[in-house]
């Protein structure tokens, strides 16, 4: 919900990309080509090689290495949002049925031992166990991303997109480096797994040694792993950035379109009713009725110049009516 994508080479260049994108995926691309080169001989001898070669393969190694560096860089960068999305624990219904189930129990069990001091910033609430996410990360987020509801009864998807403009430029960078550091340090997490893996593959088969293979696997599984580690303490101060910009500019927002608190008035009720307004489109002030309101009831005068909408006996016709049986029964008799 409160990320955002990088699709374009052109935001490559900025500082926090080159941060968050460029250095892991270089580090990467580095490392990939070690591998390479120690799967097929000793690194001796792969610089011998290097050295004694045509300047027309070098130009093409080096082609071919800042190709696969600008492939790289694009793909995490375009990727960031599904990173952490996955690192979250949204998965599809098969995941989600299995490891994530145990993921959520985990988590639950973990979250009744511990006191609330040490889980109030890192997992939802103890009254929204349903909130349980299965991963850590996604539980510092979430954790952040209910604050809000909780706290002011806004609903942070709708609210996020109109308030994130509106955020002073300071905050703006603050908040734009704690999440660059958690996106940086996932996609390093990622990369550190997919050398781990593809790169112990291509050692088991070119048949390299069995040292180079292991520090391969292991060596980039605990990079990866560390990395995690990191990205976990950077969410958690991510998420505290988040619940400030709702503490202190949500009233840029009521000021921005025109709804300010007024004193006395329910401020939880007040957002409630905007957020259903940018939801459903309900009015704020629209009071729930049904599909023909009642009409007021009339005044007696009102009453009084209404024309009838049906019979009603008054004094004359019961007279006329008492007069027209007396005469039926005048006629009756006198025919006896």
């Amino acid at each position: 919900m409160f990320s955002a994508t990088l699709g374009e080479l052109s935001g490559v260049a900025g500082r926090r990309s080159v941060r968050g994108v460029l250095l892991p995926s270089l580090v990467f691309c580095c490392l990939a080509l070690l591998v390479v080169a120690t799967g097929r001989g000793s690194p001796q001898d792969a610089l011998h090689a290097w050295r004694h070669g045509s300047w027309e393969s070098k130009v093409l190694v080096v082609a071919g290495f800042l190709l696969a560096l600008v492939c790289v860089a694009t793909a995490l960068g375009s990727a960031q949002t599904a990173l952490i999305r996955l690192a979250e624990g949204y998965w599809s219904p098969p995941l989600r049925r299995t490891i994530g189930r145990l993921g959520r129990g985990h988590h639950r069990r973990l979250v009744r031992r511990a006191d609330d001091a040490s889980t109030h910033d890192r997992y939802p609430p103890r009254t929204r166990p349903d909130d349980l996410m299965p991963t850590r990360l996604g539980n510092a987020l979430k954790a952040a991303e209910l604050y809000p509801r909780l706290r002011y009864g806004i609903d942070a998807a709708l609210v996020w997109p109109r308030l994130h403009p509106l955020l002073p430029d300071t905050f703006l960078a603050t908040l734009g480096a704690a999440r660059t550091g958690l996106t940086a340090l996932l996609g390093s997490a990622f990369l550190s797994v997919v050398l781990a893996v593809g790169g112990a593959g291509y050692l088991w088969a070119v048949d390299a040694p069995t040292r180079l293979f292991l520090l391969c696997l292991w060596g980039g599984g605990l990079a990866g792993w560390l990395c995690y580690r990191g990205a976990l303490l950077r969410a958690v101060a991510y998420g505290q950035h988040l619940r400030v910009a709702f503490d202190l500019y949500r009233g840029h927002l009521l000021d921005a379109v025109g709804r300010p608190v007024g004193d006395g008035e329910d401020e939880r009720m007040h957002w409630q009713r905007l957020c259903l307004f940018w939801h459903r489109g309900v009015l704020p002030h629209h009071a729930a009725t049904p599909d023909r309101p009642a009409q007021p009831s009339p005044t007696p005068a009102a009453a009084a110049d209404r024309p009838p909408s049906g019979f009603s006996p008054s004094i004359s016709h019961l007279t006329a009516a008492v007069f027209a049986a007396a005469g039926l029964a005048g006629a009756l008799t006198g025919g006896g």
